[in-house]
């Protein structure tokens, strides 16, 4: 970034004193000479004419405004900056199976019916924003784990990906360890001084065909900390029926279709996840609670960032002075040659 600014501002408020100066040598009367012969005069009308004083005058002025600038010394800084990160590379890991539809996170002061993925997404998004300078990838999943980023600094094109899922995608299921291993396959090759798994989902590991401890002592090997979260409440939920594009089935008077249904968490594996990398298992029940575990996982994992600062200055009152002494210099030669007055 460029800048233009002068070093001793406060030398700027000396123009404030220039208007009263330049009344005052207007108001001046300069002395009259008496002539016997109009002929003399008119041989003084030669050596002095009246725009002479007036070139003269600007030619000091200008060069008084030259040395005013000079002392506030402008000059022309560029600035860079080189900034060091440490960053963080993450994969979230966000459950889609048909139990994500459970109603138990709607608010019933809520308009629009919010399901637990509506909800999954939403703080999720809010997550990858305060993550600005973090790669991030994701990856879904249900009867299997698909990939819908690789970790990526585009955090725009994350986010509307994230958008774009819904309950259906996929077969139906829940492969926590498939979502594991595919986290874990695309951080191993990560130079980042920290890799994260964030798994988020509703269930117990019921597809799939990798272990979810197994998929874990991989992780661990790695290097890599995994977060596990476990949402939606225990015991008899509701359910909407999601259509061909995850919304829901609602009856002709907009009320939505629903079933009720057991909603369990395998909380002992999920815990066991986490301990096993050094992660952190969390519960949320309802839209604070997952607001504040990713506001935790956003605090226990901070980028580091390291920014140096420097600038290239370069003074302009030294071309200033060397103008303002030539204006001086041509007043001079003018004033004893061709404007020279009668002494």
């Amino acid at each position: 970034m460029s800048t233009f600014s002068f070093h001793s501002k406060e030398f700027l408020w000396l123009l404030l004193l220039l208007p009263p100066v330049i009344y005052l040598a207007r108001r001046k009367k300069w002395a009259t000479l008496s002539f016997p012969h109009s002929e003399i005069l008119r041989k003084a009308a030669g050596l002095r004419r009246p725009k002479s004083q007036k070139i003269l005058a600007l030619l000091r002025l200008s060069a008084l405004i030259l040395l005013i600038f000079a002392l506030a010394r402008p000059q022309y800084i560029q600035r860079f900056q080189e900034s060091n990160l440490n960053g963080v590379d993450i994969m979230l890991a966000v459950d889609i199976s048909s139990s994500m539809m459970g109603l138990d996170f709607h608010e019933e002061q809520e308009r629009k019916i919010t399901t637990r993925l509506d909800i999954a997404i939403q703080v999720t998004n809010e997550f990858i924003q305060n993550r600005a300078n973090d790669r991030i990838g994701m990856c879904t999943f249900a009867g299997d784990a698909y990939l819908v980023s690789p970790v990526t600094m585009n955090h725009e094109w994350l986010q509307n990906n994230l958008k774009r899922l819904h309950v259906g995608l996929v077969e139906d299921g829940t492969a926590i360890g498939n979502a594991i291993a595919m986290c874990a396959n695309r951080l191993k090759n990560s130079e980042a001084k920290t890799k994260l798994i964030v798994l988020l989902t509703d269930g117990s590991n019921t597809a799939g065909n990798i272990a979810p401890l197994i998929a874990t002592e991989t992780a661990a090997a790695l290097g890599i900390k995994i977060y596990t979260i476990g949402i939606g409440k225990k015991g008899i939920v509701r359910f909407a029926y999601p259509d061909a594009n995850g919304n829901i089935i609602t009856d002709p008077f907009g009320r939505p279709l629903t079933l009720q249904g057991h909603a369990d968490i395998d909380e002992t594996l999920l815990e066991a996840i986490a301990q096993k990398t050094d992660g952190q298992f969390f519960r949320a029940e309802n839209k604070k609670q997952l607001s504040d575990i990713y506001t935790t996982i956003d605090q226990l994992e901070k980028t580091d960032i390291k920014v140096k600062q420097f600038a290239v200055v370069e003074d302009f009152f030294i071309w200033l002075i060397g103008s303002a002494l030539l204006l001086l210099l041509f007043e001079y030669f003018l004033r004893n040659t061709k404007f020279q007055r009668i002494p």
